[in-house]
């Protein structure tokens, strides 16, 4: 939260300057939208470091495997988007939604073969709340039926309720081991975004858009022993996500 609030709170002072004097034409100062996004990570395998302080010498438990590591796949969601209209073509926002949850697949081996992740369909899943803070330009009159716009933000993105698939726990426990202490780390990531704006009428718009979301981040796990809880492995990877993530939806101007 301490994160979430240096990023966001100035970002939002900042929004606040240039709303001081918001005039449009035809006298709205709201916009608001809900539709539906697709979120599409683009990301690939980072490879993963592994350390042992049970085994400090073997080469099986300490090593970077550049040929493993993790991914996320396609999801859904419902999304609102909150503007505030500073002039005819100028504008600040909040988009939000449900957070969704993205499964993680697995590739390659780890633990010296051991654990072959590319047998499981995923490792387990997360989800993740994103709120995005953005500014807006959208060209023409706000009498044109079709208005394109462009805009830019920031993320940040908080990811919790991290479970693992239940394949990959048996997997691992028939080896005697189990995994523990996942920790996703929460990241800030610049957005940019182009879309356009149909308007029904002098409320109602449909809208859409597509955005790409510069966003990595961290992840760390523990593989512990079964007989006596004492951890064997910690393992520690990056993780590229780098969404399109694609909108449609219909809004309300007020």
């Amino acid at each position: 939260m301490k994160q979430m609030s240096k990023v966001f709170i100035p970002a939002a002072l900042l929004s606040l300057s240039f709303v001081t004097h918001a005039e449009t034409s035809d006298g709205k100062q709201f916009a608001v939208s809900a539709g539906w996004a697709h979120i599409m990570p683009q990301g690939t395998k980072q490879g993963v470091s592994s350390s042992s302080t049970v085994f400090p010498t073997s080469p099986v438990f300490n090593n970077f495997n550049s040929n493993a590591g993790f991914e996320l796949e396609n999801t859904d969601t419902a999304e609102f988007k909150f503007d505030y209209l500073v002039n005819d073509n100028v504008s600040v926002g909040l988009i939000v939604g449900v957070p969704p949850k993205l499964d993680i697949k697995g590739k390659g081996s780890l633990l010296g073969g051991a654990l072959n992740l590319d047998k499981f369909n995923k490792v387990g899943d997360v989800k993740v709340y994103s709120p995005v803070i953005t500014g807006k330009y959208t060209f023409g009159a706000v009498t044109n039926k079709f208005r394109p716009y462009v805009g830019a933000g920031l993320m940040y993105a908080h990811f919790s309720n991290f479970k693992l698939d239940s394949a990959v726990s048996s997997d691992v426990a028939a080896k005697g081991m189990g995994i523990g202490n996942v920790k996703i780390d929460n990241a800030v990531a610049p957005v940019a975004f182009i879309g356009a704006d149909y308007n029904i009428n002098s409320n109602w718009f449909a809208t859409a858009s597509v955005s790409y979301v510069h966003l990595n981040t961290r992840a760390s796990l523990d593989v512990v022993s079964n007989a006596n809880n004492a951890t064997l492995v910690t393992g520690k990877t990056e993780i590229e996500i780098n969404p399109i993530v694609t909108y449609l939806g219909i809004g309300y101007r007020f």
